[in-house]
């Protein structure tokens, strides 16, 4: 894993892998780079491409970005610093004379008694003694340095992600694991619940407000992390683009779009903490690679506020009415959607663009390859066409599209990943005193079950527990010490095969003949 710290004192990223493909070291943003965000993540999420690399990009250059605002503001803040203790350091003369200076006071005020007309002509100001005052106070700051010329007013605006995809094709696996690897504050929230202000649902700043309890209420953390935000589709002005032809209001579409612009943009949203439960979809996170201990409990209702970040700021911990204002510049919002029907707006486009019947090849194909062309072709105008305003779509200008798993990639994520879910099955029979065995064409008949119900990698977990029904009844408190399950099994035709003690090898030499008889039909397949 990677663990990201910040520095109070230096704006530098402290950066360490811990992973078994590379060899524990401490680099900082100078040496890490895209392509090794990427090479992680393919130890987690199978296929997509396109899509790692996409996020890669975006988390590398927001948090590079993240470090060159962190520089510049403390530099303008020590330039802002310099120049008031400057104005606010009395003249030379008046520190080494003190009771001079008081006997001068004396004097003036006996002018006063005597001749105030005078005194108030005096005290007019005239515009050679303003020049002079202007002028000896600048060069009392001195002339500016090329340290203070130096700095950089540039401001590096972010950029929001937005991934597009078909269900189970990982798109929430790959926000959490950049979220893992990059050890910041995480928060994973729902967009079906959000309700515009005054109606029962959630506002958009509870967002925040799950970030902030993610990282026990440390602003400085949370105003670094990452927000992933689900089901963004579902936001969609009911009726698309042309808006909704019925009389019930749209709670949840164009008013919660509104409602987000500013906060993707950048603005400081006050949280105040009034002891609300916390929400089911909450996801919590850890910090420069240490877990968060006793996460508050309490979630607050939330309100945008344009107050000045310069805003006092609580304590870390959380305590009920205590309020946080939290500055959003610096916080990746990556949404994610399935955007069903959006593949309609893509054809059409298509349609008008070209006549030729380039059209036909670029028609969604989830065959042998997995591939979904048409959404690789999104343009922001099919976004709005499919019911999202042109300000939003502006503060989002990421677009990448995940592609439709094939039989081939959940079969990969069925035994390649860390956490595959064969391995997850094997460790829990192990707990059983047993050992389960999986053939290479029982794997694929899964995979294949998948593909035709059109539920992606989420929907392996189902048929497995179905599968494996019998065998996690049989096993327990059972003289079973070997679980073979093989093509017969999960077509139905057949049961698992169980193995007591001292038959590993019996189960073996099934395991290889079936392996063995795949793998000579696939040789006469592509020879064919």
């Amino acid at each position: 894993m990677i663990f990201l710290q910040t520095c109070k004192t230096l704006p530098k990223y402290s950066i360490r892998i811990i992973s078994p493909s590379f060899t524990k070291r401490h680099i900082t943003l100078d040496t890490l780079n895209p392509r090794l965000i990427a090479k992680i993540l393919d130890e987690y999420v199978i296929g997509q491409e396109r899509a790692k690399k996409t996020l890669s990009v975006a988390v590398f250059n927001h948090y590079t970005r993240v470090q060159a605002n962190i520089a510049r503001s403390q530099a303008t803040r020590k330039k802002v610093e310099a120049s008031q203790q400057v104005s606010c350091t009395p003249p030379a003369d008046e520190l080494g004379h003190p009771f001079h200076h008081h006997e001068q006071e004396e004097e003036q005020l006996s002018v006063v008694m005597e001749n105030p007309h005078q005194q108030e002509q005096q005290d007019l100001p005239s515009s050679s003694s303003t020049t002079t005052s202007s002028s000896s106070l600048a060069t009392a700051a001195g002339p500016a340095s090329e340290e203070d010329e130096d700095v950089d007013t540039t401001l590096l605006e972010k950029s929001n992600v937005l991934l597009i995809g078909p269900t189970g094709s990982g798109k929430t696996l790959l926000a959490r694991t950049l979220a893992n690897i990059l050890q910041v504050p995480f928060s994973m929230s729902d967009a079906t619940s959000f309700t515009q202000a005054g109606y029962v649902g959630d506002d958009v700043e509870s967002v925040i407000e799950r970030l902030l309890q993610s990282c026990d209420y440390d602003i400085e953390k949370a105003e670094t992390g990452i927000v992933f935000i689900d089901e963004i589709d579902k936001l969609a002005r009911a009726g698309g683009s042309e808006g909704s032809k019925s009389s019930s209001r749209d709670v949840g579409g164009e008013g919660v779009q509104q409602a987000l612009l500013r906060m993707l943009e950048g603005t400081n949203v006050k949280v105040t903490n009034k002891g609300v439960p916390t929400s089911s979809n909450i996801s919590g996170g850890t910090y420069m690679g240490h877990p968060i201990n006793n996460p508050s409990a309490s979630a607050g209702t939330a309100s945008s506020s344009s107050s000045s970040s310069s805003a006092l700021k609580p304590v870390p911990g959380g305590s009920l009415g205590d309020s946080y204002n939290v500055d959003t510049s610096n916080i990746l919002f990556i949404l994610s959607g399935a955007f069903v029907g959006l593949e309609d707006h893509i054809k059409q486009r298509m349609d008008k663009t070209s006549k030729t019947g380039f059209n036909e090849e670029i028609l969604i194909n989830t065959s042998s390859h997995g591939t979904t062309t048409t959404l690789d072709h999104v343009e922001p105008h099919d976004i709005m066409k499919f019911g999202f305003i042109p300000e939003f779509i502006g503060r989002v200008p990421v677009l990448t599209s995940v592609n439709q798993l094939s039989e081939d990639d959940l079969v990969r994520v069925l035994t390649e990943p860390k956490n595959a879910l064969v391995r997850q099955y094997q460790d829990l029979f192990n707990l059983y005193q047993a050992e389960i065995r999986f053939t290479d064409p029982a794997l694929s008949i899964i995979a294949r079950h998948a593909v035709q119900k059109q539920t992606g990698a989420r929907g392996l977990r189902r048929i497995m527990e179905n599968l494996l029904l019998d065998a996690m009844f049989d096993t327990p408190g059972s003289s079973i010490r070997h679980i073979l399950i093989n093509e017969e099994a999960v077509t139905g035709k057949g049961k698992p095969l169980y193995y007591p003690r001292g038959q590993w090898s019996f189960m073996e030499h099934k395991l290889e003949h079936e392996n063995s008889g795949r793998e000579n039909e696939r040789k006469i397949i592509s020879r064919e």
